[in-house]
């Protein structure tokens, strides 16, 4: 039997696959034969950060309701410590911790100069580029000290481990660096870019929609001349005049293929919201949950700046020797408490029975009476 070939306007190739999509393999960095580590994604990654509304507002809520309601402080001296705190010249400690916070979840690591010392020593903490620093480690793989370039051109500063302040985030394994939000919502991220531009076409094609027209004649003059006119006519809004029949038309419509862009849209901003970590709840573009779903979003949600603080304050007392406690924005315990009777006992116990109190720490705990 012969070799049957199809052709683009019968059907597809029918020896053809369909190509299955796979994950590569990926190992974790390690310090190379130069034994140091510098980011080459955070250029990218704050480009993404800064223009893209959507994961821009979902890591600032990040940093936002990590230390956006302040801190508590413990030991003798420490509050005066904090309060000489200028960043860059005219911060404050709270912001310089959004500051950190932000930057380590657009590229994995934030970074900032110890200026003084550790503890009572301490004058100024003072952010830094993120692109900018080497991190270099022994032959042991154990971090040995940082190098940065205050400028392009300029000579690397030799920074030792106990003057740059480092955070991370997600660091697997012996990694030599974390990694941030960003990196897997990119494909998100440009599909929405992608969409908007389109749409600001399309709907454009809504307003000033394409025309071909018809003409009776080939003339490049009569041409040229009614391209004039009609030109003129549309942008005055005036009336254009010409011999009947002289011309004919055909109105191009903005798609009618059935597809809703908006609806895909939406689907990929909640992507990027999810992969950010933050509850659409949070974001306020969450419609038609019950209270009771909404109240157990809020209680995930609340582990999650639970943790982050909790990082922040285990590393501002290790790099820094500081004893601080952030403030949680507004807790939801006490509330669950009172709806159990209405919503159900998740406790297995009778309301009568359970209360709700506070440890030293603002941890709440639910005992049985």
């Amino acid at each position: 039997m012969a070799d049957r070939r199809y052709t683009n306007a019968d059907t597809t190739d029918p020896t053809g696959q369909i190509s299955v999509q796979t994950t590569d393999s990926v190992d974790v960095d390690r310090p190379g034969s130069s034994n140091f580590w510098q980011s080459g994604t955070w250029t990218k990654h704050n480009g993404y950060y800064k223009d893209h509304s959507s994961v821009k507002t979902v890591i600032n809520k990040l940093a936002m309701w990590t230390a956006g309601k302040g801190y508590n402080t413990e030991g003798k001296g420490t509050q005066k410590i904090i309060d000489k705190i200028i960043g860059s010249g005219k911060d404050t400690f709270d912001e310089v911790i959004k500051n950190q916070v932000r930057v380590r979840h657009i590229d994995g690591d934030s970074y900032a100069e110890i200026v003084g010392g550790k503890g009572t020593k301490l004058l100024n903490l003072k952010p830094l580029n993120a692109g900018a620093i080497k991190v270099y480690y022994n032959d042991f793989g154990m971090l040995d000290h940082y190098g940065y370039q205050f400028s392009k051109d300029g000579v690397e500063q030799r920074f030792e481990k106990e003057e740059i302040f480092h955070l991370s985030l997600n660091r697997n394994a012996d990694e030599t660096h974390g990694t941030g939000d960003i990196e897997s919502l990119t494909i998100f991220l440009d599909r929405i870019k992608q969409l908007d531009c389109d749409m600001a076409t399309f709907f454009h094609g809504y307003v000033v929609p394409m025309i071909i027209w018809k003409l009776n004649t080939s003339k490049p003059a009569d041409v040229a001349q009614f391209k004039a006119d009609q030109k003129v006519a549309k942008n005055t809004g005036t009336d254009i005049i010409i011999p009947d029949k002289a011309v004919d038309w055909d109105l191009v419509e903005a798609g009618k293929n059935g597809v809703d862009p908006l609806k895909w849209r939406q689907t990929w901003v909640e992507e990027v919201t999810k992969g950010g970590g933050v509850p659409a709840l949070i974001m306020a573009i969450e419609a038609g949950s019950t209270e009771a779903s909404s109240k157990m979003v809020y209680v995930s949600w609340q582990q999650v700046i639970e943790d982050e603080q909790n990082y922040i304050e285990k590393q501002i007392k290790l790099q820094l020797g500081l004893d601080v406690t952030f403030e949680f924005p507004a807790r939801i315990e006490e509330n669950l408490g009172e709806d159990e009777g209405k919503d159900g006992d998740i406790l297995t116990g009778k309301k009568s029975e359970v209360s709700i109190t506070s440890t030293k720490t603002g941890t709440p705990t639910v005992k049985k009476e």
